[in-house]
């Protein structure tokens, strides 16, 4: 394997973006040119991709969509994303440390913990999608701190971005079952702190981790 994930999580509003963006910078400054690391920089759900749009779709109709209808959609994008995305990169001799935002933890929440969707069955519609994360850093905010955020952002939001919704987001990324922290190798991360601060330790802790690794 010459693709090493690090994956940034949490709710909806709490810097994920901001946080993934320093981070790649950080990285890129710090890890040594002659290490030979090719740094990635990736998202999922993947709206640039063609299959990142149905699940715009579906959140956007004025009906009842099931959860499980969700989750093919979600599904669908994940395995086009690992093919176009990552897979290609499996095939280089050459290293790849790929910066994600988001992973399939985030369907096991929203759709599984979240929606009820057997986990199962999830499991099985994802199995082709092997772009799971070597570590994964879930950021940690108050949720009413994730509130203030949503007010002041003032994007329009969906039912997936409700006050109500986000409360649960909150609840089930900061206390998600033992199987999952395992699964997913979750380190959680005080967000509350200054956008650099906090991409500074989770830089430390990869840099860290390449090194156990003998990357660099």
């Amino acid at each position: 394997m010459v693709v090493f994930i690090v994956s940034i999580d949490g709710p909806d509003f709490s810097g994920k973006t901001t946080i993934s963006n320093i981070l790649v910078e950080l990285l890129r400054r710090k890890i040594p040119s002659k290490a030979d690391i090719v740094i990635r920089r990736t998202k999922l759900p993947s709206n640039e991709l063609v299959t990142g749009s149905f699940t715009g779709i579906l959140r956007s109709l004025r009906i009842e969509i099931a959860p499980e209808e969700y989750s093919l959609a979600y599904a669908l994008d994940h395995l086009h994303y690992y093919r176009l995305k990552i897979r290609p990169l499996e095939r280089c001799k050459q290293k790849f440390l790929v910066i994600q935002e988001r992973s399939l933890l985030t369907t096991f929440i929203y759709q599984g913990l979240i929606g009820g969707v057997d986990m199962n069955w999830l499991r099985e519609v994802n199995k082709y999608c092997r772009a799971i994360p070597h570590i994964t850093f879930i950021l940690k905010v108050d949720i009413n701190e994730l509130i203030r955020r949503m007010y002041i952002e003032g994007r329009v939001t969906d039912a997936f971005e409700s006050e109500s919704h986000i409360r649960k987001q909150a609840s089930t990324y900061y206390n998600l079952p033992k199987d999952l922290l395992e699964e997913f190798n979750v380190k959680y991360v005080d967000a509350t702190r200054e956008p650099f601060d906090v991409a500074k330790d989770v830089c430390n802790t990869v840099i860290e981790e390449l090194r156990r690794r003998n990357w660099i």
